[in-house]
């Protein structure tokens, strides 16, 4: 008498697929980021794509019974990326997305390319590197102006400069939002007078 015993494959759990796959995202990704000159956000950003397509294949096999093979999960996820598709959906109207670019609804270019007098456009006009004797007159100006203030102030400012809100900074020293903002408007009209070319004797 022979006895046929049912025996029902239980899939590789995703977490250990992925562990399989993360290196060949790692490599796709570092040769995109290379070409693209990407930063360390974008390649996170790159990695949870590819890891989300790679699990929605993934549960996709599971539910059909499918064998699931970590190779062919990750090849599906890096085509998936390279046809511009994106697993937590697409903005094609932001001006610096990709697809948006790719299906020409939008283009970026310079700003001077519209201004007769090359040059003019002064927000967009910066050097990266600023002039070392600007730099250091800038340090000792405000270090002076710094010092003239009373203590209080000094840690008000220094709060501010930090990046403290107006109203962080009010709970802090117990007076109200608006008396921040009179403080904010006071030294910012303190520093330009400090600042300020003495006028000539007439």
């Amino acid at each position: 008498m022979t006895t046929i015993i049912n025996t029902v494959s239980v899939p590789v759990s995703f977490e250990t697929l992925y562990q399989r796959m993360l290196p060949q995202f790692q490599f796709f990704t570092k040769h995109l980021m290379r070409r693209r000159g990407g930063r360390r956000l974008e390649f996170d950003d790159v990695i949870q794509e590819l890891a989300g397509f790679a699990l929605e294949n993934y549960t996709s096999l599971v539910r059909r019974s499918k064998e699931t093979y970590y190779t062919p999960i990750a090849k599906y996820a890096i085509k998936r990326y390279r046809e511009g598709r994106r697993f937590a959906g697409t903005n094609t109207t932001d001006i610096l997305s990709e697809q948006a670019q790719a299906l020409g609804r939008c283009d970026t270019c310079q700003l001077s390319q519209f201004d007769d007098e090359p040059g003019n456009w002064g927000f967009g006009n910066y050097q990266r590197q600023p002039d070392v004797e600007d730099a250091v007159q800038m340090h000792l100006d405000y270090e002076a102006w710094y010092q003239r203030q009373t203590p209080k102030d000094r840690a008000i400012i220094m709060d501010l400069s930090y990046g403290e809100t107006t109203g962080d900074v009010a709970k802090k020293y117990g007076v109200s939002d608006g008396l921040i903002s009179q403080y904010r408007r006071r030294y910012a009209e303190s520093w330009q007078d400090f600042i300020a070319d003495p006028k000539e004797p007439a």
